[in-house]
C-alpha cells in the first residue's frame, strides 16, 4: 500500500487480540548476516523452539545484485516478562546490498495481513547527509497571480491599480460615486497601502544612521558602534537652609525646593506645603529635590550653621589664603554647657563674602567670592587666653572660647584670598568683622519633580490554540506575552548620574558627565517590592534581569523597552507595573544664585520655625540632550578615541594616567635582548603616594591592555634633586631682602612657581635661560648670574656651559628648598645694590 498515516492504533490492537500475531519490525545484527525479527507479542507456536522445520515458515525476498538469499538457521528467544515481546534471530547464508528486503511469514496461523512482512535494509546504519524526512509530493497549486505596479506607492496610483483590476474582474460594476460601496472598499485599501508603503520606506530609511530621522532609530545605531547618545543631565545647587531654631528630624523625601518664575508667586511665604502649589502650572516654577541615595535618612536643620563666624585667635585684618585646606570656626556654649556647632566631616559648608572688604556694606560684598567644601577633618578646641561667659543669671560661668577646626580637600581649596577682617575705608578706618562667614546647613539639589506613581499595563497576551496530542486528549493551551512598549505621560525624564557619595568633594559633586546620566525611573510590580530598574542598554543583562530601557523619541516622550526573555526578563502576561519617575532636567535648571527661594515640606507641619532657603552658588551641570546630527557625525569615528590597547610607550603612558591618583605617567620601550619591556614611571598628586597598592592597581590595569610579547614594569617617577645657586643684582631704591623674598617666591614654595611640583613632569629639562627670564621678570631685579646649577650631591656635568640640565624620560626635577629635606633640591640666593 503507498497510503501513510501518522497513527497506527491497529498495532496495539493485534498485540493485545488473543491468537494474533505478525512481525513489528526487522533489523540487522552484530554479524552482517544476522536478522532480528521483533515480533507484536510472543512467538507463535510455528516459530517455537522445539518446533520442526522451524525455517520453513520464513521467507527474504527483494535485493537488487544481491538476491535470493538463504535462512540457514533461526533461533527464538522468549522473555520470561508476559509484558515483552519476543524476537526471532536468523541467520543467512551472505550479506545482502543496499537496496530494501522483506521478510515474510509463512503458513503461520493467526498472523495479520498487514503484519505478516516487515522490510529492512543491511546498509541502515550508513552516515547520510540528507534529510531523512520524505518529501512532500503534494505541491501546492499555482495561482494566476496578478502583475503588480510597484510604481504605484501613494493613495491616488493605489486606488486607480483597484479600479483597473476591478474592471477585469467586475466589467459590469461601472459605479464610481464616491457614497457606493464598492468606492468606499476600494479607497480603504488604497489607504492601507498608502499606510503600508509609507512604513516600508520609513524602515528603510531609519536603518542606515546616515538616512535616520527617529531619534530612538539614531541612539540604537550610534550605540552598535559603542557612541552613547546622551539625553542631557539635570542642574544641581547647594542650597542653604537658613533657621531661626533647630528643626526635628527631616526626611530627605519630605523636602523640595521652588524657584518661582511668577511675582505673585514671591509673596507666598518661605515655607510652604504640596497643597499650596498643586495649582501652580509646571512652568511658572522650577523644582529642585535632595539628591541624595537614600531619601529615607534625615537631616536636622540648627540655628547655629545659619551663619557660623570664622575665628583668628586675636589677630587682625586676617584672610584664608589662596588655596587654603583648613580654618577655625567660631563655637558658642550652650547653657547646658554643650556646644552650639554639630559639624561633622562629610558636611558641606559655603564659604561667602557678606560684607564689602571696604565700605563694610552687605550691597558691596563680592558674589563672586563664594566657596563650598567638604568637611574631612572637625576638631574641637578651645581658646584659654580669651574666655567667654555663658548661662544666665546666677548661673553664669566663664570657659575658654570654644573653636572649632576644620579641613577639607586638596580638591575643595579656596581659589582665591577670602577676607575675613579688614579695616574699613578712611576716614571712618573701623574694624570690620566677619567680612565672610561660612554657611552650614547646605543640602545638595537636582532639579527635577517626582510623579506620582504612573500605572503601566496590563501587558497585552495571547493564548495559543490547543493541539491534539492523541485522540481525545487536546495539549494545554499556553499564554504569550505580546511586545509591551508603554510610554511615560510626564515629560522630559530626569537624567541623572548617581548621587555623590559623602566623601566626594564638593567641586566635583556638582558636575555630571551627561554620558553616565542614566533616566531616573524604576517600575514596581503590582504594589510589591520587585522592582525593574532602568538600564542604557539590555546587550548586558540575562534572561530573569528586570531590566528595561527608556528610550526618547523626538518630541522629548519616554519610551519603555523590556527583554525578550534572552537579554532582559519579558514581562508576564496581564502585568500591570507602576512607574515612578521624575521629570525636568536641561538648561532650564541652571537657575543663578539666590533663585532657589521656598523650601517644600510634606507630611509635617511645623510651627514657630522661620526659613529662609537660598542657594549662595548658581546651579550648575543642566545639559540639554544631544541633537541627534551632531551623534550622527560623531558616532562613525567614536571608537577611535577611547584607547583599549597599548602598542607604543605613549599607549602605555596615556592609560596608565586615567588613574585619578596620578597626575602623570611616563612610559618606555626598553630592550632587554629577547623582548622588549615596557618601563611606566607614575607621578602621583601627592609625592610619596605611590605606594605597592597603587603600583599593583596600575600594573593590573595595563596589563590586561598590554601588547603580546611586552614585558611590563610599573615602578613611582625618580625624583631628580637640584642645586641651584643665583647671585642677583638689585635697582637702586629696592630693599634687597624684599627682592629676595620675591625670588624665593617666584621659585619655590607657592603653587605655581616655577619649581612647583605640579609645574614639572617627566622628562622635562631645564633650560638655564628660562631660570634667568624668571628671576629677570620679578621687579626690582637688575641682573643676575647663575654660579651653580647641577644635580644636588652630584658634581657639576657642564650644565652651566650647556645651558641646560637633561632628565631622563622617566625623572621629575625637585627644588622644595626645606631646610629638613635637602635632599629634595636646595637654592641659595644672594643679592646685592639696591637698598
Amino acid at each position: 500500500m503507498d497510503t501513510t498515516c501518522l497513527s497506527d492504533p491497529r498495532r496495539q490492537a493485534v498485540r493485545s487480540a488473543t491468537g494474533r500475531n505478525g512481525l513489528d519490525h526487522v533489523e540487522t545484527g552484530d554479524d552482517p548476516t544476522t536478522l532480528v525479527a521483533y515480533f507484536l507479542g510472543k512467538l507463535p507456536p510455528e516459530l517455537a523452539a522445539d518446533a520442526p522445520d522451524l525455517p520453513r515458515h520464513l521467507a527474504i525476498d527483494g535485493g537488487d545484485v544481491i538476491t535470493s538469499l538463504k535462512i540457514i538457521d533461526a533461533d527464538p528467544h522468549v522473555d520470561p516478562d508476559p509484558e515483552r515481546d519476543d524476537f526471532l534471530v536468523i541467520h543467512l547464508d551472505r550479506e545482502g546490498d543496499r537496496s530494501r528486503y522483506t521478510l515474510r511469514l509463512v503458513d503461520i496461523q493467526g498472523i495479520d495481513p498487514h503484519y505478516a512482512s516487515a522490510d529492512f535494509s543491511f546498509r541502515i546504519d550508513c552516515a547520510s547527509d540528507l534529510d531523512c524526512k520524505p518529501a512532500c509530493d503534494c505541491a501546492p497549486a499555482v495561482l494566476d497571480e496578478p502583475r503588480p505596479n510597484y510604481l504605484a506607492k501613494d493613495y491616488a496610483s493605489l486606488r486607480q491599480l483597484i479600479l483597473d483590476r476591478l474592471a477585469l474582474l467586475v466589467p459590469t460594476w461601472h459605479e464610481r460615486h464616491v457614497p457606493d460601496l464598492g468606492i468606499t472598499l476600494v479607497e480603504l485599501l488604497a489607504y492601507v497601502g498608502d499606510y503600508l508603503s509609507y512604513y516600508q520606506d520609513a524602515v528603510g530609511t531609519e536603518a542606515y544612521l546616515g538616512t535616520a530621522r527617529q531619534r530612538i532609530s539614531v541612539r540604537r545605531h550610534s550605540r552598535l558602534v559603542d557612541y552613547r547618545l546622551h539625553e542631557g543631565c539635570n542642574a544641581r545647587a547647594w542650597v542653604q537652609v537658613g533657621v531661626d531654631v533647630d528643626t526635628p528630624p527631616l526626611a530627605y523625601g519630605q523636602l523640595a525646593f521652588v524657584t518661582p518664575w511668577r511675582d505673585d508667586l514671591a509673596e507666598l511665604p518661605r515655607l510652604l506645603s504640596p497643597g499650596q502649589l498643586a495649582n501652580v502650572a509646571p512652568s511658572a516654577i522650577e523644582w529642585y529635590e535632595p539628591c541624595v541615595a537614600d531619601a529615607t535618612q534625615t537631616v536636622v536643620f540648627r540655628a547655629a550653621h545659619t551663619r557660623v563666624s570664622f575665628y583668628s585667635w586675636g589677630r587682625r585684618s586676617c584672610c584664608l589664603t589662596a588655596g587654603a585646606t583648613s580654618a577655625t570656626l567660631l563655637d558658642t556654649w550652650l547653657p547646658d554647657g554643650q556646644r552650639a556647632l554639630q559639624l561633622q566631616p562629610g558636611d558641606v559648608l559655603v564659604f561667602t563674602e557678606v560684607k564689602g572688604p571696604r565700605t563694610g556694606l552687605e550691597a558691596d560684598a563680592d558674589p563672586t567670592r563664594r566657596w563650598a567644601v567638604r568637611l574631612t577633618e572637625v576638631t574641637p578646641g578651645e581658646d584659654p587666653l580669651y574666655p567667654v561667659a555663658f548661662g544666665d543669671g546666677e548661673g553664669q560661668q566663664t570657659r575658654p572660647t570654644p573653636v572649632l577646626n576644620i579641613a577639607w580637600g586638596r580638591d575643595d581649596a579656596l581659589p582665591f584670598p577670602l577676607c575675613l577682617t579688614t579695616i574699613g575705608a578712611a576716614p571712618g578706618c573701623a574694624y570690620l568683622q566677619d567680612v565672610s562667614v561660612a554657611l552650614g546647613n547646605i543640602v545638595l539639589v537636582d532639579h527635577g519633580r517626582g510623579q506620582p506613581p504612573e500605572a503601566l499595563g496590563p501587558v497585552p497576551w495571547t493564548a495559543g490554540t490547543a493541539c491534539c496530542d492523541c485522540e481525545g486528549e487536546p495539549s494545554e493551551v499556553a499564554t504569550r506575552a505580546l511586545p509591551f512598549r508603554p510610554r511615560l505621560a510626564g515629560a522630559p525624564l530626569v537624567h541623572a548620574e548617581t548621587a555623590p557619595p559623602s566623601t566626594r568633594p564638593a567641586a566635583a559633586s556638582l558636575t555630571q558627565d551627561p554620558r553616565a546620566a542614566t533616566p531616573q525611573l524604576w517600575l514596581a510590580e503590582d504594589d510589591s517590592d520587585v522592582i525593574w530598574t532602568a538600564q542604557p542598554d539590555l546587550l548586558g543583562s540575562g534572561p530573569d534581569d528586570r531590566h528595561l530601557v527608556a528610550e526618547i523619541d523626538n518630541d522629548g516622550v519616554a519610551h519603555l523597552r523590556f527583554g525578550d526573555g534572552e537579554l532582559g526578563r519579558r514581562p508576564g502576561p496581564g502585568q500591570i507595573l507602576k512607574a515612578h519617575y521624575r521629570v525636568g532636567g536641561g538648561q532650564e535648571g541652571n537657575v543663578g544664585a539666590g533663585s532657589i527661594s521656598f523650601i517644600v515640606i510634606s507630611g509635617l507641619t511645623l510651627d514657630g520655625v522661620t526659613f529662609t532657603p537660598w542657594n549662595p552658588l548658581p546651579a550648575q551641570g543642566g545639559i540639554d540632550p544631544e541633537p541627534i546630527e551632531q551623534a550622527r557625525e560623531f558616532a562613525p569615528l567614536a571608537f577611535r578615541k577611547a584607547l583599549r590597547r597599548a602598542i607604543t610607550a605613549n599607549d602605555y603612558a596615556a592609560i596608565a594616567a586615567l588613574n585619578p591618583e596620578l597626575q602623570s605617567a611616563q612610559a618606555a620601550l626598553v630592550w632587554t635582548g629577547s623582548w622588549y619591556e615596557a618601563d611606566v614611571a607614575l607621578d602621583p598628586w601627592q609625592r610619596n603616594a605611590a605606594d605597592s597598592a597603587l603600583l599593583a592597581t596600575v600594573e593590573a590595569a595595563l596589563y590586561r591592555v598590554r601588547r603580546m610579547g611586552h614585558d611590563l614594569r610599573v615602578q613611582p617617577a625618580a625624583h631628580v634633586p637640584i642645586s641651584l645657586t643665583m647671585h642677583v643684582c638689585a635697582l637702586p631704591g629696592h630693599e634687597r631682602g624684599h627682592v629676595k623674598a620675591a625670588l624665593l617666591k617666584r621659585f619655590v614654595g607657592t603653587p605655581g612657581g616655577f619649581f612647583d611640583a605640579d609645574q614639572l613632569s617627566f622628562g622635562q629639562s631645564l633650560h638655564l635661560s628660562r631660570i634667568v627670564a624668571a628671576a629677570m621678570a620679578v621687579p626690582g631685579v637688575m641682573c643676575v648670574e647663575v654660579e651653580a646649577f647641577h644635580r644636588y650631591g652630584q658634581p657639576p656635568n657642564h650644565e652651566l656651559d650647556n645651558g641646560v640640565l637633561p632628565l631622563a624620560p622617566h625623572e621629575i626635577a625637585e627644588l622644595a628648598n626645606d631646610p629638613n629635606h635637602p635632599e629634595r633640591g636646595v637654592i641659595a640666593i644672594s643679592v646685592e645694590g639696591g637698598l
